[in-house]
């Protein structure tokens, strides 16, 4: 039996050779031209292959870079970086926030978008070829018109290329109508991921996209405190209690200077090395859990649906 590959900015690699995975973070991204916010530069190539080159001497395999079209991805930076550090990267494409797309996407069609998001996944960006179609997400907490065609548009990608879809949803329950909006087109819910989960802390809209097939992720861990960990882990007991583990993904989605270890934040390796240590503290969840979580579980949403504890 052929095992599944995943597309990585170097080539494919077999799913099992990815290691542990962060499925949601920014090494190369550049907000600030929309929302003026200097911080949320990552665009120094020197800085991130520090940042990254601690990443892996902590034992990660793989980094999911999510930044989409128009928001500074930069794929010769990432392919550069993923050589020099020896660390897997998967690039995403996709539109983000409103706020973000590019003038012209109000003049397509979904049908024009959905065209070029698969050339750009089959044939590459200069040859460097994503492998998770996102992050696309919503500014508020509805979808607007420009979005849904960001979406739909996602949707057809993905059933044309099989990868992945994730989203960001931030601080509502706005993952719940995204849902609904890519079945509408034919996503089979298994193969989505909500993104930013612990935004909005109500375990009825956690169990609710897990029981409805999606992947539930937890990716702002990177505040090393108790309170911000306690809730994190709160939410995860009840999910694995709930036998829903099997949709659980961890992530940090450091974007911003403040966060990089360089400039005396968590770094990118917050979950690793703070996280995951408070968390089996507690005493609930085991190692085995752990590995899963931050190895199968992820590995499994790069190509496929959730596999079941």
């Amino acid at each position: 039996m052929t095992q599944p590959s995943v597309m990585t900015v170097q080539g494919p690699v077999k799913s099992a050779d990815l290691g542990i995975t962060l499925p949601h973070e920014h090494v190369l991204v550049d907000l600030f031209p929309v929302n003026g916010n200097r911080y949320a530069r990552l665009i120094d190539v020197e800085q991130m292959d520090v940042e990254l080159s601690r990443l892996r001497e902590a034992g990660a395999g793989t980094v999911v870079e999510v930044t989409p079209r128009n928001v500074g991805r930069d794929p010769a930076g990432l392919l550069s970086l993923s050589k020099s550090v020896g660390l897997h990267v998967v690039m995403g494409t996709g539109w983000y926030r409103e706020r973000w797309y590019e003038p012209e996407v109000a003049r397509l069609s979904v049908a024009d978008c959905a065209a070029i998001l698969v050339d750009e996944i089959e044939q590459g960006v200069d040859g460097i070829r994503p492998g998770i179609i996102g992050e696309v997400g919503t500014d508020a907490t509805w979808i607007s018109p420009l979005e849904e065609r960001g979406f739909r548009a996602a949707a057809k990608a993905h059933l044309t290329t099989g990868l992945t879809i994730t989203t960001h949803a931030y601080g509502c329950a706005v993952g719940l109508d995204q849902l609904d909006l890519l079945v509408e087109e034919g996503v089979d819910t298994r193969r989505v991921i909500v993104g930013h989960c612990d935004t909005f802390w109500d375990a009825a809209y956690h169990h609710e996209i897990a029981s409805r097939g999606a992947w539930v992720q937890f990716d702002t861990v990177r505040y090393v405190n108790d309170w911000e960990f306690t809730k994190r882990a709160v939410a995860i007991e009840a999910l694995l209690d709930a036998g829903f583990g099997h949709h659980v993904l961890l992530s940090q989605d450091i974007s911003e200077q403040p966060f990089l270890s360089t400039n005396g934040g968590p770094g990118y390796t917050c979950l690793l090395d703070s996280f995951v240590p408070f968390l089996l503290g507690r005493g609930f969840v085991t190692q085995e859990q752990v590995l899963r979580l931050t190895t199968t579980n992820p590995q499994q949403a790069l190509h496929g649906p959730p596999d079941r504890w």
